[in-house]
């Protein structure tokens, strides 16, 4: 969503607007909240921008003050808002729409005789704030019910903190321990053998281990957790969503899901993907979306093989069972080279996958993975069969880790050459001298070879850039900066595009157009850059 706020600024201030965090870090549907911006705000009121047209920010006169309104029939999910002053302008920050009430710590809770108590469901919210501290709260929960307790922290709210969350009795028996289950947040599932009172514990470490010995804490350490004795979504499959898909291609998986549900999928915000979810359940799941046309395959009982009547295809399912191996065939073209990549740790979930491809005639491996690169987890191969012929993809988890959440999609289609451009912020502002310098980082694959011409679209009158050409080979095939100027006339605050065009390989093809993104969080890509451009002061 482009947003275009044109103002007469007084001067290029030295002091820029910072937004680290809101707290509560969640909303429920229905409500009216005040919530804490918290950052750094050198002039106030500020002006905010929401990504969401169902969610009303109003800034109040009180510095950091913002009330945020969500109807009733508001999407669960995220709203992406960023706030922004005469001259700068603060990164995206999230904060969590949810449809059950929430509820805050009440401090002190310590110790399990001062836990707070929880009416489940519910979707409840505090902070770690100094060293050595726990959070304690109080749960009943029923026999036969799986009661699930999911924090988020670390992904999406960015909290620098890795946190664990215990269940334990009153006499503080420790029943389960959570520990990186969803990235490095932890997540409870426990099923009772009878009604009775518990309580979940989260204390924290943090994100980057310090050598310190103890529990950590900081005003940075914001968490939300759900809890439920009720449905609760806790995944979606496929992950990745072709563009011809429709509902009946996605299932829920979860607890204490009901045999039918009304599976609905809804495109809430132009800065997340499609969201997925049960009406008045908690738990929801991102699904992102994949250009193009692609078959769309479950993985099958016994492992047996699935087979793929065409490619592209996505394939999905579980590593649930010790030495557990999907199987997917499919047919292929002579001296085609293929690419199958999967999509699982970047959506938070713990397979170390690992991916072979073997020729079902003789078993001759064409090609292996187990991570794309160092630290990251979800592999990716490319294969080419020298003639026709049915191949088996196969995927698993490295060090046999397995269960419900060890979910995948993995897409299969044919390796042909593209380029990606990516930028290293979501905002930039111009200098004194009233340019700016964006670089940009090109990832050609698959043998892309072609010169592109990179431009920024979207400006305004006054503010301009030259286009910049990357050659196939030498420094600028891989990076490049763009140059914008603006006028002693221009004052923006609004977004733009970058994209890159290739010439036309003969004279049948026609030029193809690439946008940059930038990395908002793992598996959401954003193409809409803010642009900061202070007025001149006379």
């Amino acid at each position: 969503m482009s947003t275009l706020i044109c103002l007469t600024f007084p001067s290029l201030a030295s002091a820029q607007v910072q937004l680290d965090r809101f707290y509560p870090p969640v909303i429920s549907v229905g409500n009216t909240v005040t919530v804490k911006a918290e950052g750094k705000f050198p002039k106030w009121p500020v002006k905010a921008v929401v990504d969401r047209e169902d969610v009303e920010v109003v800034v109040e006169k009180d510095s950091g003050q913002l009330s945020v309104k969500l109807p009733a029939d508001a999407a669960p999910g995220i709203a992406w808002i960023r706030l922004i002053d005469e001259t700068s302008a603060s990164k995206l920050v999230p904060i969590l729409i949810e449809p059950s009430a929430t509820l805050e710590e009440v401090e002190p809770n310590q110790k399990i005789a001062e836990a707070t108590s929880v009416t489940l469901p519910a979707v409840v919210y505090g902070r770690v704030a100094k060293s050595n501290e726990i959070d304690t709260y109080r749960v009943q929960v029923t026999k036969g019910q799986a009661f699930v307790a999911t924090t988020i922290a670390h992904r999406p709210l960015g909290s620098p903190m890795d946190a664990v969350m215990q269940l334990v009795d009153e006499q503080g028996n420790m029943i389960a321990q959570a520990d990186d289950d969803r990235g490095i947040d932890p997540q409870l599932v426990y099923v009772a053998d009878e009604d009775r009172e518990l309580f979940v514990r989260i204390f924290a470490f943090p994100e980057v281990p310090t050598g310190t010995i103890g529990y950590a804490g900081s005003a940075s350490f914001v968490y939300s957790i759900r809890m439920t004795n009720d449905a609760y979504v806790d995944h979606v499959l496929p992950l990745v969503l072709p563009a011809d898909a429709v509902a009946s291609d996605s299932k829920a998986f979860g607890w204490n899901l009901p045999p039918k549900y009304d599976l609905q999928q809804r495109v809430a915000t132009p800065h997340s993907p499609l969201i997925a979810q049960i009406s008045s359940t908690l738990g929801w799941q991102w699904q992102t979306s994949l250009p193009g046309d692609a078959v769309v395959i479950a993985e099958t009982a016994d492992n047996e093989f699935a087979t793929a009547s065409s490619l592209p295809c996505v394939f999905s399912g579980h590593i649930s069972e010790p030495n557990d191996v999907d199987r997917l065939r499919f047919k292929s073209k002579a001296s085609t080279r293929y690419k199958a990549v999967v999509h699982s740790r970047a959506f938070g979930f713990p397979l170390d996958s690992q991916l072979r491809v073997v020729n079902v005639a003789d078993g001759v491996e064409l090609s292996s993975n187990d991570d794309v690169s160092r630290g990251q987890y979800d592999s990716a191969i490319e294969f080419t069969a020298k003639d026709a012929s049915e191949l088996e993809l196969q995927v698993s988890d490295l060090v046999d880790g397995h269960s419900i959440r060890h979910a995948y999609s993995v897409v299969i289609s044919e390796a042909t050459p593209t380029v990606e451009l990516t930028v290293s912020e979501d905002h930039f502002a111009m200098n004194k001298d009233r340019t700016l310098e964006v670089p940009i980082t090109i990832s050609r694959k698959h043998g892309f070879d072609q010169e592109l011409t990179i431009t920024a679209n979207g400006l305004p009158e006054g503010i301009k850039a030259e286009p910049v050409v990357s050659k196939v080979k030498g420094d600028t095939s891989t990076s490049v900066k763009l140059k914008l100027v603006a006028d002693k006339t221009a004052a923006y605050q609004g977004s733009f595009r970058i994209t890159a065009r290739s010439a036309a390989t003969d004279k049948s093809a026609s030029a193809t157009t690439y946008t940059a993104t930038y990395a908002l969080r793992d598996a959401i890509n954003i193409s809409d850059i803010w642009l900061s451009v202070p007025a001149v002061k006379d």
